[in-house]
C-alpha cells in the first residue's frame, strides 16, 4: 500500500510538469508563427515597394543615370549619386524644356481630379438608386434583369468603344469633360456591390418609414444610405482609382490638351525617337500621392467595407 501510495504521489508530481511544458511549447509555436508572418508581410511589402521607391529615387536623378547602375544590384540601384529636380521642373512647366514641349501637370492633375470627382458622384448617384431597386423593392421579373446588367460585365470595352464614342460625338460632348464623365454614370460592378450592403440592412426598417409615410426615395436618403457608408466609400475608392488610371477612351475623346487627363500625358513622355524615363517617372510619382492620400484618409472606412464584404461571403 505504500509503495503504492508513492507511485500515485509520482504522477501527481509529473502531471504539472507536463502541462507546463505543454503551455511553454503552446507559446513557443504561438511566438515561431508570429514571427514567421511578421517576415512574411515584411517581404511582400518589400516586393511591392521596391518598384515605387524606384520611380521615386529615379526622379530625383539624371537621365543618363537612371538605368546605369540598374546591374549589379548595389546601393546606387537606388540611391541618387547626383541629386536633381530637373524632371519635376520639365513636368510643370517651370523649365525651358517643359515649356518647349508644353507640359504642365498640375493643370493636367486638376483635370484628372476633375473627371474622377465628377465620375465618382454622378456614379454614386445613379448605382446607389439602381442598387436599392434591386436589392429592397419588390418587382416582377426583376432576377432577369439584375442578370442582364451583370453579364455586361463580361463586355469588353473594345466592343462598346466605337458605338460609345458615335454617342459622345452625337451629344456634342467630344473633346470635353463632359466626354470622359457621362459613360461612366451607370457601373453594373457598383450596381452589384452595393446590393450586398443594402441586402445586409434589415428590413423592418424600410418597413416602419413606410408606415411613417416616408417615400421610397426618403427611405433611402435617409436610412439606407447612412447605414452603408463603409460600403459607398469602399466602391467609391475603387471607383476613383479605377477613373484615375483610365487611359484609352480620354485619349480617344479628347484631343485638347488642355482638358486632358494626367495618364495621357505620361504617356506622350514616351514618342518613337526617345523616351523621358525621368520626366515619366516624375510624373507617375505625382499621380500616385492623390491616390495614397484619399486613401489613407479614408482607410477606416474602407477596412470597414472590405471587413463587412467578407462576413457576407
Amino acid at each position: 500500500m505504500a509503495v503504492a501510495d508513492q507511485t500515485q504521489h509520482r504522477g501527481a508530481a509529473v502531471l504539472p510538469r507536463a502541462g507546463l511544458e505543454s503551455d511553454t511549447a503552446k507559446m513557443i509555436r504561438r511566438g515561431g508563427i508570429a514571427v514567421l508572418r511578421a517576415v512574411l508581410f515584411a517581404v511582400i511589402s518589400l516586393i511591392f515597394l521596391i518598384p515605387f521607391i524606384w520611380m521615386i529615387f529615379g526622379s530625383l536623378r539624371r537621365e543618363t543615370e537612371i538605368f546605369q547602375y540598374l546591374f549589379p544590384l548595389s546601393l546606387h540601384t537606388f540611391y541618387p549619386i547626383e541629386w536633381t529636380l530637373e524632371h519635376y521642373r520639365d513636368i510643370l512647366g517651370l523649365s525651358e524644356a517643359g515649356n518647349r514641349a508644353g507640359l504642365n501637370f498640375g493643370r493636367n492633375l486638376l483635370n484628372s481630379f476633375i473627371v474622377s470627382t465628377g465620375v465618382v458622384v454622378f456614379s454614386l448617384l445613379f448605382n446607389t438608386m439602381g442598387a436599392y431597386f434591386f436589392a429592397r423593392l419588390k418587382f416582377p421579373k426583376k432576377n432577369w434583369l439584375l442578370a442582364f446588367v451583370l453579364v455586361t460585365l463580361f463586355v469588353p470595352f473594345e466592343v462598346t468603344m466605337i458605338p460609345l464614342y458615335i454617342v459622345v460625338r452625337y451629344l456634342n460632348l467630344q473633346n470635353s469633360y463632359w466626354a470622359m464623365i457621362v459613360p461612366w454614370f451607370a457601373s453594373p460592378f457598383v450596381i452589384f456591390a452595393l446590393i450586398q450592403y443594402f441586402r445586409d440592412i434589415p428590413y423592418e426598417l424600410d418597413e416602419a418609414a413606410l408606415l411613417d409615410g416616408a417615400s421610397y426615395l426618403h427611405i433611402l436618403r435617409t436610412v439606407i444610405v447612412p447605414l452603408a457608408i463603409p460600403g459607398l466609400v469602399t466602391v467609391s475608392l475603387l471607383e476613383f482609382q479605377f477613373i484615375w488610371n483610365l487611359f484609352y477612351w480620354p485619349l480617344i475623346a479628347v484631343q485638347d490638351k488642355d482638358i486632358q487627363v494626367l495618364q495621357v500625358v505620361i504617356s506622350s513622355q514616351t514618342t518613337q525617337e526617345q523616351t523621358f524615363w525621368g520626366r515619366t517617372f516624375a510624373g507617375s510619382a505625382l499621380a500616385s500621392v492623390p491616390v495614397i492620400l484619399i486613401f489613407l484618409a479614408l482607410q477606416r472606412y474602407y477596412v470597414r467595407g472590405v471587413a463587412a464584404t467578407g462576413i457576407k461571403g
